[in-house]
């Protein structure tokens, strides 16, 4: 498994080669399921936003986000279902991660039914 140094570079690299040509802010909302990732996201400029177009990238982006969370997992009291990547075209990035109980119990619910 890669380090969690290059799969922050990995994921900033990809969000790079994606984006506009230029942009204040870009960021990247994830949100983790049993076994899956939904991604969403886009970039600022002036204060309007522009989505990504997943489709367009790299698909190393899921595996570099399944393997963040398991590293950052791996002690089970630093749990998280949604993080929260962003990055300035300087290269500074922050990610934050988050506990989200309702959506937890939701998943719950789905697999129930």
């Amino acid at each position: 498994m890669e380090n969690i140094d290059n799969l922050y570079l990995s994921i900033a690299q990809n969000i790079i080669q994606n984006s506009s040509d230029s942009w204040d802010i870009a960021e990247v909302n994830v949100e983790v399921f049993d076994d899956a990732l939904k991604l969403k996201g886009g970039h600022y400029k002036n204060e309007m936003f522009t989505s990504f177009k997943f489709r367009n990238f790299d698909r190393k982006i899921i595996k570099d986000f399944e393997n963040i969370h398991l590293i950052t997992t791996e002690n089970p009291d630093n749990n998280w279902n949604r993080a929260k990547f962003t990055l300035e075209p300087t290269g500074k990035f922050n990610i934050e991660f988050e506990w989200d109980q309702a959506l937890a119990d939701e998943i719950e619910r789905l697999n129930n039914e």
